[in-house]
C-alpha cells in the first residue's frame, strides 16, 4: 500500500521543484512565464494550494513581488536573483 507523504514533505518538493524551474528559466523572467510555471507544477502532481503557499513565502522574504495580480506574473527582486541563481 502506497503511504500518503506529509504535507510538510509535499511543500517542501513543491518549493524545491518551483525554485528549480525559476532558475532554469530565461533571465530577467519573461512576462507570461510564472503563470506557465505555476500550471506546469500542477501537471507535475503539486496542488494549487501548495504552489500559492510557496508563492506567499517568496512574497513575505522579499524574493519576487507581483508584477500583474490577475495572472500572478512576477518580477525577481535583487534578493530573489541571489536566491535563485546564486
Amino acid at each position: 500500500m502506497r503511504r500518503k507523504r506529509k504535507k510538510a514533505d509535499r511543500a517542501a518538493d513543491a518549493a524545491d521543484w518551483m525554485k528549480k524551474t525559476v532558475r532554469s528559466a530565461p533571465r530577467p523572467l519573461p512576462r507570461g512565464t510564472f503563470p506557465r510555471i505555476l500550471s506546469e507544477a500542477e501537471q507535475a502532481g503539486f496542488s494549487r494550494e501548495e504552489t500559492l503557499n510557496v508563492l506567499d513565502e517568496w512574497l513575505n522574504f522579499g524574493y519576487c513581488r507581483i508584477a500583474d495580480h490577475i495572472t500572478q506574473d512576477i518580477d525577481i527582486t535583487f534578493a530573489g536573483e541571489m536566491f535563485f541563481y546564486c
